[in-house]
């Protein structure tokens, strides 16, 4: 059994998104203003499906053929391609909401490199009807690492024990979990845009089903969603690519994402006394230090300190994200449920 404080931590560690980039150490440790690439994979809470194989299939079939979507008469080729019209491209937004309207699933993959060099790679698989929702959370092997679970408002959590064995958790208390949020895969459909100017590229056979290949000609014009696994606001869509039923419901997504960042000479130091501690090399820095001190506050007790020791060099970094997601379920009926066997704990948030 694990013991309050032992539990209230854990919990932390999966719930506090802000905070699961912060992993102090007892030495000066790299600035926490990196963006969401350098969270951990386990408390990383993103989606994803399709096995890799199956996501790197989807990405390379192209082949010729009839277009499975019904496109209207007044849709204008454009170098060789038909563009979609605003009114095909809203349809297949709405098409696809309502396709998931009640219950479904999304699996996402992920891999991220910061200046060319991998930083992380992984999933989720997500599972929602109504309003019960299931996240697995995968490694970069695609084996689960993690779970998130709401039945009924109640929330679950599988998760290494203190003996390194997996086990599942409820935490009891009601207003301790706030942050606990499983992304919706349906908001993933906002990204069917007009002003994106969508045209057929090709078709490809998937499980039997033909699908038609979309590509955005204005994708760099696309906000990404900032829940999926490292983008977050300043990042910039370089490609996106969607697969659409003869239906008009979107089956498949594939998106690459672009980011440069600066990263100020700010380091975090854990003290013996629990409290936080953060460094910078001069003055020069110490906006920057007093900004993390207020948001780290809410949960520490941070200070600051100038020691001209410390590296001064600001870090420039290129980060890279490419996600691939595919939606399913459509129209099935999902079962989410408690789980059987689960160890009550009251948790702090």
């Amino acid at each position: 059994m694990l013991t309050e404080d032992q539990l209230a931590e854990r919990l932390r560690t999966q719930l506090r998104r802000e905070l699961a980039a912060i992993e102090p150490r007892t030495d000066l440790v790299e600035a926490m203003r990196r963006r969401q690439a350098r969270r951990t994979v386990a408390t990383r809470i993103s989606l994803v499906a399709v096995p890799a194989a199956a996501a790197a299939a989807a990405v390379t079939m192209v082949v010729s053929g009839g277009s499975g979507v019904v496109l209207p008469n007044n849709s204008k080729p454009s170098n060789g391609h038909v563009v979609l019209t605003a009114a095909m491209v809203k349809r297949v937004a709405s098409e696809s909401r309502s396709a998931m309207a009640h219950s479904g699933q999304a699996t996402i993959s992920y891999r991220m490199t910061d200046n060319g060099k991998p930083n992380g790679a992984g999933g989720d698989r997500i599972t929602f009807a109504g309003k019960n929702w299931n996240d697995v959370i995968l490694n970069p092997a695609h084996k689960p690492i993690a779970i998130n679970r709401i039945v009924n408002g109640q929330f679950y959590l599988w998760i290494e024990g203190p003996d390194n064995k997996m086990r599942w958790y409820h935490d009891t208390n009601p207003s301790g979990h706030p942050d606990v949020r499983i992304p919706d895969p349906r908001t993933l459909f906002a990204l069917m845009n007009p002003s994106a100017r969508f045209e057929v590229v090709g078709h490809q056979v998937v499980g039997g089903l033909k699908l038609t290949k979309l590509r955005a000609r204005m994708a760099p014009g696309i906000k990404p969603l900032s829940w999926l696994p490292g983008i977050d606001s300043g990042s910039k869509v370089d490609s996106l690519v969607v697969w659409v039923d003869g239906h008009q419901v979107v089956r498949q997504m594939s998106l690459h994402v672009r980011e440069t960042t600066s990263t100020m000479p700010l380091y975090l130091k854990k003290l013996k006394d629990g409290g936080l501690q953060i460094v910078v090399p001069s003055k020069k820095f110490l906006a920057e230090a007093h900004a993390m001190a207020r948001k780290l506050g809410k949960h520490y007790h941070v200070t600051v300190r100038i020691d001209p020791k410390v590296a001064s060099k600001i870090r420039h970094d290129k980060l890279s994200t490419t996600v691939s997601v595919q939606f399913g379920g459509f129209g099935q009926r999902q079962v989410i449920t408690a789980p059987k066997h689960s160890t009550p704990q009251f948790s702090r948030g």
